[in-house]
């Protein structure tokens, strides 16, 4: 017997959960319950520029991965375990998709999802303020977000952008959908706080304390969703509510009047559909979960952008953060003081010069040919059905053979050493600047899957098995050693970037480090890193394709039971995620308002 009943269950309180907390919430007669594992972020979370020592904070879901094969490195997830999820402890920067990305959603079988949709549903979530524009703002979103213009760059983003744009790559808006250049990417900073705006700052806050039927209990594990089998005269099966436990209640039942809501992220929503006897027979029967859905496809496709980087050294004259990435006393020091003023390492996420860049190599007809035969030599990666598969690599080759530009790679320019080849916390002396170059569209797929039905890890780390899948499709390193070849090239020929690095004299004559492939590919596996940017493991497409939900989020199998968060996209994004996950909330919560 249920101890109390809602409308609407959320189950997850982070970047998605608590947009969707919001717009229904709207209603007043609805009932919303949101369920979040873990607690309040701690204030100290808010500073922007210390955002890199959040993943080892208390406020964090850490999920092990499995080794991956012929990569050496040990491979951690951090999540938000807190309201605001991951957006309350990841970096911020709010950077959306492609147009071509969204609309390759929408062939998938996915109707309403063209780009037109998305990007109305974008723009509900922010707030832009431009700087040196009169106080100028663009929507009226919850989120608060800064960016910088050209004017109010430093002079290393000045250099990053005219630097590209002397090789033939002007300047692009990373909200627009239109990519193909460097860009000055939008944080989510509010201006008056200087301080991190986020989801549950953004969404919840201001709202909490208003409405009387929005409900938010923190602390709750959702062990399972109570699910009753063929419950409907067409034989779906209907969520009823959920079981949560609890430290000071144990363990609790909550039923649902209309709808559960999964908003738990790629990594914890498969897993709690699995603990619901939603997911493959086989997995489900060996583990003694009674199975009320099968479908062996919920947890698969995992997606992420495997990442690698090259470092340039600069010349003693110039100014870095090298000093206060090795904090130094003097340069922590002024770092703070700067911080009070608004302004200086402390004030930003230091990583908004980017670039989202096409690859030109595959233009041309040989380049075609050869991305034929990279292809035709490549197995196909058994995690997905023939179809779908068939359908990732015609988007990725289209992508990477699209002569108007269309974005492959995402590169992240930094006024810093990075250790890209050196062990995390090494920090070199002197002056530095470095690039990551970051695959757009890997072909590479993973899995999450439980390990254990026991109620008792489902609010751990523990139970689940992550694979990653790195570089599991050949094309991903062939790709990845490209791009690496093509950025080193790309900044020893930008005038207006190289005036201020010591290249060597190799470089200088045209001698790159990695202009020999070979030499490229070992450098990929030896130093290659995985993003935080987990999509895709309860996919959104038809059940045929290998989908988990269908257009307007519904599980498929279940009538009353929806998925929405990064897990639902299909296809990866462009590059950061986190804009697309807002996107994606909204346009779910429009579908909730809309059903219910």
């Amino acid at each position: 017997m249920a101890s109390e009943t809602y409308d609407i269950i959320i189950i997850g309180g982070g970047t998605a959960g608590l947009v969707l907390a919001n717009r229904p919430s709207e209603d007043p007669k609805l009932q919303v319950l949101v369920l979040e594992s873990g607690g309040t972020t701690k204030s100290d979370n808010l500073t922007p520029g210390a955002w890199p020592m959040l993943t080892a904070s208390p406020d964090n879901w850490t999920f092990q991965v499995a080794p991956q094969a012929d990569i050496p490195r040990q491979f951690v997830i951090p999540q938000g375990k807190a309201l605001g999820g991951s957006s309350s402890i990841n970096s911020f920067l709010f950077t959306s998709t492609s147009k071509a990305n969204v609309e390759a959603w929408k062939s998938l079988g996915n109707e309403g999802w063209d780009y037109a949709a998305y990007e109305a549903a974008l723009k509900k979530s922010f707030t832009l303020h431009k700087p040196g524009e009169g106080n100028a703002t663009e929507g009226q979103g919850p989120l608060q977000l800064t960016a910088a213009t050209p004017e109010s760059a430093s002079f290393w983003g000045k250099a990053w952008v005219e630097g590209l744009a002397s090789l033939g790559y002007p300047q692009t808006d990373p909200l627009s959908g239109r990519l193909g250049g460097p860009n000055l990417a939008a944080e989510r900073i509010d201006p008056k706080t200087k301080q991190r705006s986020y989801a549950a700052s953004a969404y919840l806050d201001p709202i909490r304390e208003r409405r009387s039927n929005l409900t938010v209990q923190t602390g709750a594990t959702v062990t399972k969703i109570l699910v009753e089998k063929h419950a409907t005269a067409t034989g779906e099966a209907v969520a009823k509510g959920v079981q949560i436990l609890t430290q000071t209640n144990g363990v609790q039942t909550i039923g649902a009047r209309n709808e559960v809501i999964l908003s738990a992220g790629a990594i914890n929503s498969p897993r709690i559909l699995e603990l619901s006897g939603i997911g493959g027979a086989d997995l489900l029967q060996s583990l003694g979960i009674e199975v009320v859905v099968d479908n062996p496809y919920v947890g698969e496709n995992l997606q992420n952008h495997p990442f690698t980087g090259i470092v340039f050294e600069a010349h003693d004259d110039v100014e870095t953060i090298d000093a206060f990435f090795r904090q130094e006393p003097e340069a922590v020091a002024k770092a703070m003081q700067d911080y009070a003023k608004g302004t200086g390492p402390l004030s930003t996420s230091n990583l908004i010069n980017m670039a989202q860049l096409p690859l030109p190599e595959f233009h041309t007809e040989e380049g075609r040919q050869e991305l034929d035969r990279l292809l035709e030599a490549a197995s196909t990666i058994p995690t997905s059905t023939p179809a779908f598969a068939a359908a990732h690599e015609a988007y990725v080759r289209s992508a990477l053979t699209d002569p108007s530009g269309e974005a492959v790679g995402n590169y992240v320019f930094g006024e810093g050493y990075a250790p890209f080849d050196a062990p995390a916390a090494y920090r070199a002396p002197g002056k530095h600047v470095s690039v990551a170059v970051e695959l757009s569209h890997p072909l590479s797929r993973g899995s999450v899957h439980l390990t254990s039905a026991a109620p008792e890890k489902a609010g751990t780390g523990e139970g689940v098995r992550v694979d990653l899948g790195v570089l599991a499709h050949p094309l991903d390193l062939e790709v990845l050693a490209r791009q690496l070849r093509f950025t080193e090239d790309l900044v020893c020929r930008a005038a207006p970037l190289t005036q201020y690095l010591k290249l060597g004299q190799g470089q200088k004559e045209g001698k790159r480090r990695f202009a020999d492939l070979e030499v490229a590919r070992e450098y990929v596996r030896r130093t290659v890193d995985a993003a935080y940017h987990y999509t895709g493991t309860c996919a959104m497409m038809p059940r045929a394709l290998g989908g988990v939900v269908d257009g307007r989020l519904r599980v498929h199998g279940c009538a009353n039971l929806r998925v929405c968060d990064a897990s639902v996209i299909p296809l990866e994004p462009t590059a950061n995620p986190q804009a697309v996950v807002y996107a994606v909330a909204e346009m779910g919560a429009g579908f909730i308002k809309e059903d219910i």
